[in-house]
Parts: structure tokens; sequence; C-alpha cells
């Protein structure tokens, strides 16, 4: 686990901190650095290079927003799932603008890990949150000349109070070749969200069993209650959000099984605990997992971090695709 050092600089180090203007709120960066058509899901407002591998960005937080706000009663915290996209955001911004990524480039998260070490530094005020990032590119691997993976690190402040920290592996990959190599595992042309049936796969989820308002926001389909946990189909619903799928993907994104495994954490708690109050995350996504054909989730408690702890699953043709565990406050 990475320490928040980044964001309590010593000696020379915190100098340089203060000689420094401080990154503007003022408006986002350009869509296509974070790789979002809508304007309205760009949260990243500004990112500098500090040397060859140390960045800081930063981010609005909004107080209105068709999904990241859309919670049940909890409107007094900001969404941690919001946070962790605006730090998506930035890990992108800074491969492009930081270390060369060409434009043309796909990437795809493998793992995050997210810790909110001080859960009411989430507490909304009257103005949008300003989530300060303070970021480290602590791994770089390339092959045939080529960056293939980056791993960074990130300690997280939100209107000045230290949040948390997030470690992020990203793999990049030429956008043509990835088309290139997406086509080889298909065997043809591979169908993209916004060109598929968004029917529900059994009967939908209440929304508000999973602490939402508006049924699109809700992932889950077939719930079904199996030793202690339960199991669900991932909801093609999803396919018609516009914030999980802002554009074109051909596979489920990160985000997707993540927000899959909070909404399975909620109906096992019970609906004690809101969706915003989510304070650690750590996910895995280890295969595509194709739109076309049925995820099925199961989740259950997961004894290892302790009290508050689930941990769920999603296998498509009998293969685990992602994992994520999750501990709510």
């Amino acid at each position: 686990m990475k320490s928040s050092s980044l964001l309590t600089p010593q000696g020379g180090e915190a100098a340089e901190a203060e000689e420094r203007p401080a990154l503007s709120y003022e408006q986002t960066v350009p869509r296509g650095l974070v790789h979002r058509w809508s304007l309205s899901e760009v949260f990243l407002t500004g990112s500098r290079a500090l040397d060859g591998r140390r960045f800081e960005a930063a981010a609005q937080l909004p107080l209105s927003h068709a999904y990241f706000r859309d919670h049940v009663g909890r409107g007094e915290h900001h969404d941690v799932l919001l946070v962790l996209e605006a730090c998506r955001q930035s890990v992108t911004c800074a491969a492009h603008l930081h270390q060369g990524v060409p434009a043309a480039t796909t990437f795809m998260v493998t793992a995050w890990y997210l810790e909110i070490t001080d859960p009411e530094a989430l507490a909304c005020g009257t103005r949008p949150g300003e989530l300060a990032i303070a970021g480290d590119v602590t791994g770089r691997h390339e092959r045939g000349g080529r960056l293939r993976r980056l791993e960074f690190a990130m300690d997280l402040a939100l209107d000045g109070r230290p949040l948390g920290r997030l470690t992020m592996d990203v793999r990049s990959t030429p956008t043509d070749q990835y088309h290139d190599l997406r086509y080889m595992q298909r065997g043809g042309e591979v169908p993209t969200a916004f060109g598929l049936p968004a029917e529900p796969a059994g009967e939908p989820v209440a929304p508000a069993a999973v602490g939402r308002l508006d049924p699109v926001n809700a992932v889950l389909d077939d719930v079904r209650s199996a030793d202690g946990g339960v199991t669900a189909a991932l909801s093609p619903r999803s396919f018609r959000n516009r914030s999980m799928y802002d554009h074109p993907y051909d596979h489920v994104p990160a985000m997707v099984f993540s927000e899959a495994a909070r909404q399975c954490g909620l109906l096992l708690a019970g609906g004690a605990a809101g969706p915003a109050r989510v304070v650690r995350l750590d996910g895995s996504f280890d295969r595509f997992a194709e739109l076309d054909r049925p995820v099925r989730l199961s989740a259950a408690a997961d004894p290892e971090p302790g009290a508050g702890a689930w941990l769920m699953r999603a296998e498509q043709d009998g293969q685990t695709v992602a994992s994520v565990s999750l501990t709510l406050a």
C-alpha cells in the first residue's frame, strides 16, 4: 500500500510545491485526452508533469449528475466511483501528455485498488468538489519498442483534505492493433454496446434495492439468493447508460463491473450502507467480457479484509473475467 507522502511533501519537495501555481478548476481538459465523447462525462480540469515520473492533476466532482449522483437518500457524500472515474481520466491524460502515448491508443484497465482513508472527506459542500491527485508512474513496460503497460500510484485530497490512495494498472495497445486483435479473437467483426439489444436478462432488480432512483443505473437482472450470497446476470440494460458506455465499447469496462460489485454488496448488506460509502475497492479484470454473451455474477461475504467486505466474481463461458472485492462503511 502506497504512503500518502505525495500529499505531504518534505524539504525541497515542499518548497517546490509552494512555488507552483495551483492547478485550475475553471474548465475541463479536451475530452479526447480522457477518451470521452460527451463533455458532461469529463471531470478532469488539469494535469502537469513534475518530472519524468511524477505528475499532478485536478478534477471537479459535480453535485448533479444522472449517474454519479443518482443515489437514494445519499446526496450528502460524493460517489466513490466518481472519484475512481476522475482518477482513470487523470491516468489516461497523463499517459498522453506526459508519457508520450499516441492519441490513437486503446487503454484497458487490468486492476485498480482504491482505499478511502477518511470517509468523511467525501462530504459534499455547497460547491462542486475539488479533487487533487498526486500521481506517480511506478512502472513502464515496453515490448517491441512500444509501451504496453503503465502502473500508477496516486494520493488523493478532496477540498484540501486527505482522502485516500489508489493504484491502477493499465494496458495500452495502438488502436489499429487492438481492432485487429479483437477481430482475430472473434473471427469477425466485434459488436459494440450501441449495436446490441438492451433487453433485460431476467427480471430487473428494483432500483431502490441497490440504492438507485433511475432504473438505467441498476445493472443487475435475475437476482437470486444462493448459500448466503447472491447470484445475478449483468444486465444488457446498461448498454443504454451513456455514463457507463459513453462511446462504442466492444467489451464490458472495469467501471461497470465495479458498479455491479457495489450493487451486489448493497443487496447482501440489506441496504444498510449507502452507495457512496464504499471505503475500499479492489478490482482485477483478467479477460475481455464479450457484450453479446451472458455474464453471470456471484457475490458473498469476503472474510479476508474483515467485516462489511464482499467479493463478486464475474464469469462468462465458464471462465472468470473479473473479480471485485469491496468494503462498505
